[in-house]
């Protein structure tokens, strides 16, 4: 567990944000599947055809490498409290976006737009972006750089 040092402090608040978004992760599938017959399709489907997991495991990985990073760094950086705070938030829009991105990628490389919808592929590359941050904002800065030009440090 992370110990406070001289120059910061360990908030213990920031614990309480994991067990939030534990809670969600078991009550939106619980309820999502109770509820699936009397719920309109806005409701089951609010990203049209993109699968509700697809937040789900962005999340997942979110709550994971905030997780890590409590239990594993022994020294506590008061500055991330925030980041710990919005890492489940943040990882569910990095699995969002990453799986947009890999659509348009296999829409892009296919001929006839037929490819599977209903893969774990789209689950793994949100988990994995979402537990992988860092790794995420790196791919899409050089994406931007791919697509706008200019140096990294830019975009």
């Amino acid at each position: 567990m992370a110990t406070p040092t001289n120059n910061s402090r360990f908030n213990w608040a920031v614990l309480i944000w994991p067990f939030v978004y534990i809670v969600l992760l078991i009550a939106l599938p619980i309820f999502r599947s109770a509820y699936a017959s009397s719920l309109p399709h806005y409701i089951l489907y609010p990203f049209g055809n993109m699968p509700l997991a697809i937040l789900w495991f962005g999340m997942l990985g979110g709550l994971l490498v905030s997780l890590y990073h409590i239990v594993s760094h022994q020294e506590w950086t008061s500055a991330l409290n925030v980041w710990h705070i919005f890492s489940g938030a943040l990882g569910a829009v990095y699995g969002l976006i990453s799986y947009l991105l890999v659509v348009l990628i296999i829409n892009a490389a296919t001929i006839n737009n037929h490819f599977d919808r209903n893969t774990v592929l789209y689950d793994v590359v949100a988990f994995l972006f979402g537990f992988g941050q860092n790794a995420f904002v790196n791919l899409v800065k050089g994406l931007t750089k791919l697509v706008f030009g200019g140096n990294n440090e830019e975009a």
